[in-house]
């Protein structure tokens, strides 16, 4: 995967406006944790990735240092990813909330995956088990192709859902 994604997989990579949310509630995080952080930097992966639970998905990082910690400190860095689904089926829906929300007891925390009806769609991972979230990207447009090409934005409802999931994501931290 990589040097043709743009064609082959119209809309799996992060647009700007989706890259404009994250980094409005991803950038400057101390307001929200109990340490304070200095942006370090923002990595965008190059291409698209498989996974084991078989939906692609691209991944952006962010990287922050804890600026009371000394530089020797292992703890002094704060690194996330945010990942954005591509859940093709119905079956790969159920494929995702297995793998993050079983409904067995195994000792591994959780992250809540949302309802899903219509497919194919697109969803926001961000965080780890027990400290994260998935949400379902709900756009102004609903064809993927006309999204990509004309109308890239996020809805209302959508936009406010990421940024009440990433403020109770950042009070954990």
């Amino acid at each position: 995967m990589g040097l043709f994604d743009f064609a082959l997989r119209p809309g799996q990579r992060f647009n700007k406006e989706e890259l404009r949310i994250l980094d409005k509630n991803f950038n400057s995080i101390s307001a929200y944790t109990k340490r304070k952080f200095r942006f370090e930097r923002k990595d965008i992966a190059d291409d698209i990735n498989g996974s084991h639970y078989g939906v692609d998905n691209h991944r952006v990082t962010y990287i922050h240092i804890d600026t009371q910690l000394p530089d020797s400190d292992p703890n002094q860095w704060l690194q996330f990813d945010c990942l954005k689904l591509f859940i093709k089926t119905e079956g790969n829906y159920h494929a995702v909330k297995e793998f993050f929300d079983s409904s067995y007891d195994d000792g591994f925390k959780k992250i809540k995956v949302p309802v899903m009806k219509k497919f194919p769609t697109f969803a926001l991972k961000v965080g780890w088990g027990g400290n994260g979230f998935i949400t379902e990207f709900k756009y102004n447009s609903d064809n993927i192709i006309d999204r990509t090409l004309d109308n890239p934005y996020l809805s209302d409802k959508c936009i406010k859902e990421i940024e009440t999931n990433s403020i109770k994501f950042l009070k954990k931290i």
